[in-house]
């Protein structure tokens, strides 16, 4: 393969990165405000009165059923197709971002009000934050 190839191909590989991390972005920001009308809003008057256990089981249900949509989601973006793909022999499907979902995950959890709201309560509970950083 020559320069010139290589070069290109390294160019299409960083331009598709970008592709697959803004798909990942618009979805993880409209499952976040989908979710947000799911859950309901968070309530701290509500999750006050709950039980470290509880609201941790709370948290892991929510965080279980984001992760299969999350799932989903990312087998639906690896069949979205690249405008780079083919070009200069150029293979999309070979991206290993695409298998990839921090940034899915990362979007996620800044735009979803209802879970950073719980998992900020259950950080400030007093037994917690007696734990020592290790």
């Amino acid at each position: 393969m020559t320069d010139h190839k290589q070069g290109v191909i390294i160019l299409f590989k960083m331009l598709d990165i970008g592709y697959v991390v803004l798909i990942y972005f618009i979805l993880g920001v409209t499952i976040a405000k989908l979710s947000d009308t799911i859950y309901g809003e968070y309530n701290a008057e509500a999750d006050k009165d709950k039980s470290i256990i509880r609201l941790s089981a709370e948290i892991v249900g929510m965080l279980w059923f984001d992760l299969i949509l999350f799932y989903m989601v990312r087998n639906i973006v690896q069949w979205i197709p690249s405008p780079f793909h083919g070009i200069y022999g150029y293979d999309h499907y070979r991206l290993k971002e695409l298998n990839s979902m921090v940034i899915l995950f990362a979007t996620y959890i800044y735009f979803q009000k209802n879970l950073r709201g719980k998992l900020s309560d259950l950080n400030e509970r007093p037994i917690l934050r007696r734990i020592p950083n290790l």
